[in-house]
């Protein structure tokens, strides 16, 4: 359900998308995902420490370089579903002894909308 990957993060004004995607391409990188938010650069997690010096010679200094789970499939939840997810989530988040919580979810707009109110 969930592969480990290195994950190097950019804000939006470093470049463009086709800008990070060639440096990634160049570093030896698996994937890209740019939004307006910035850029995630994905690698296997034993390239993580040679893709980000790699992309910092090219971009600079990134937000973040680290290590995480990513999921490799996901599961739509509806608002009932949501809002007992969340709650699960929130438990786990309290707990001292837990450091990060990942989770596989995709909920609509609508859903998520929802269940901000």
């Amino acid at each position: 359900m969930f592969d480990r990957k290195g994950a190097v993060t950019y804000p939006a004004a470093v470049g463009d998308a086709d800008t990070v995607l060639m440096a990634a391409i160049e570093a030896g990188a698996e994937d890209v995902e740019s939004s307006e938010d910035g850029h995630v650069v994905w690698c296997a997690d034993t390239d993580l420490n040679d893709v980000s010096n790699a992309l910092e010679a090219e971009l600079g200094e990134s937000d973040t370089a680290k290590l995480i789970w990513r999921p490799t499939t996901t599961t739509e939840l509806d608002l009932e579903g949501m809002q007992k997810l969340m709650k699960l989530v929130d438990a786990l988040e309290d707990d001292d002894d837990v450091q990060q919580v990942t989770t596989n979810f995709e909920a609509s707009d609508d859903v998520m909308a929802q269940l901000d109110d």
